[in-house]
């Protein structure tokens, strides 16, 4: 026990560089999202039955998640920002090229799994997308396991879904209100 103590924190230090890294404030807000980094990339307005609608933005959507629970969401991160760009192979297990959008909102502290993750591959392919997140979804399991067991329940009722061609992963003790937010907003009417 006596060796937990100590080698805690450590790991606690680790898994949070690891899974996410950390904002550069020390407020625990992130620096603001520069709007061209979030929205989707433009899309021709003339759709056809053959092409799909316009993708939504995801503009604004970290923000409304974080909002939902703020003591528990404190970092976030988007698609564009320095820090993303940097962790996406960590977080997704894929090169940031295969991403056209996307965010994270996260808990800062690393005592809590919670967690919202929304990507959008360029190449369109949700099938891998849901088996990116799943992934994540495990790693955030593993990463638990051994030092807040408590977080598992949590983990292992993690939400993976597409909507809009997005994917999302959720792991929240409020993943009901989430996905309802996540769906609304990025539901795209065909």
């Amino acid at each position: 026990m006596m060796i937990l103590k100590y080698i805690a924190p450590l790991v606690l230090s680790a898994l949070m560089l690891a899974a996410c890294g950390k904002s550069e404030s020390s407020s625990g807000t992130s620096s603001p999202e520069p709007a061209s980094a979030v929205e989707s990339a433009p899309q021709s307005s003339e759709a056809t039955a053959s092409q799909p609608a316009p993708a939504p933005s995801l503009s604004g959507l970290a923000a409304e998640v974080k909002a939902t629970d703020a003591k528990t969401f404190t970092g976030s991160v988007s698609f564009g920002d320095p820090l993303f760009d940097k962790n996406c192979k960590k977080l997704y297990r894929c090169e940031l090229s295969e991403l056209t959008d996307g965010f994270i909102v996260f808990n800062e502290n690393g005592g809590l799994s919670d967690e919202v993750s929304i990507i959008r591959r360029a190449d369109g392919d949700t099938a891998k997308a849901e088996q990116q997140l799943t992934e994540r979804r495990q790693i955030r399991y593993d990463d638990f396991e051994g030092y807040v067991p408590e977080e598992l329940p949590k983990i292992e009722a993690g939400r993976v879904f597409t909507v809009g061609g997005y994917t999302v992963l959720i792991i929240s003790n409020n993943a009901d209100a989430l996905e309802k937010l996540v769906r609304e907003k990025l539901e795209v009417t065909e």
